[in-house]
């Protein structure tokens, strides 16, 4: 059968949406950020000197939803913004004390979806999936 007999990617798209509003639903419950707003914490906690056009790289969205997301995040108390000591025009964006503490306190929304993911599929569908999402991912980066 062919993929889009299958309807495959309609299929990836309502997956991937029902999981992120579960997500974004626990993350707000204990907090103010959504997904979105928290891979910008991780990408700027995972990397050095990053900037604006890093994050969008990194998490493959456009850089004025980048902006958006910094901003509020700054607003927060999250993120701070500095001039580059290697390049006059760029900014340099940091984690705060409260935007590490986020970071460090909100993996257990993704811990409660990674096992109710580990009740419905079995260990070996588990590692095909990963394997196949890494693939898909990869051809269309």
């Amino acid at each position: 059968m062919s993929a889009s007999k299958l309807r495959l990617y309609w299929r990836l798209q309502l997956a991937a949406h029902f999981l992120q509003k579960q997500a974004d639903r626990d993350l707000l419950k204990d907090g103010e950020i959504t997904t979105a707003q928290l891979g910008v914490l991780s990408a700027i906690s995972n990397g050095e000197h990053v900037t604006q056009k890093d994050i969008a790289t990194i998490l493959g969205l456009n850089q004025s939803a980048i902006t958006a997301m910094v901003r509020r995040l700054m607003n927060l108390g999250y993120v701070e913004r500095q001039d580059s000591l290697t390049d006059g025009r760029s900014k340099i964006l940091t984690l705060t004390g409260d935007g590490r503490d986020v970071v460090k306190n909100t993996h257990s929304p993704f811990g409660k979806i990674n096992k109710r993911i580990e009740t419905i599929l079995s260990d070996e569908e588990i590692n095909n999936l990963a394997d196949y999402l890494d693939r898909l991912t990869q051809s269309f980066r």
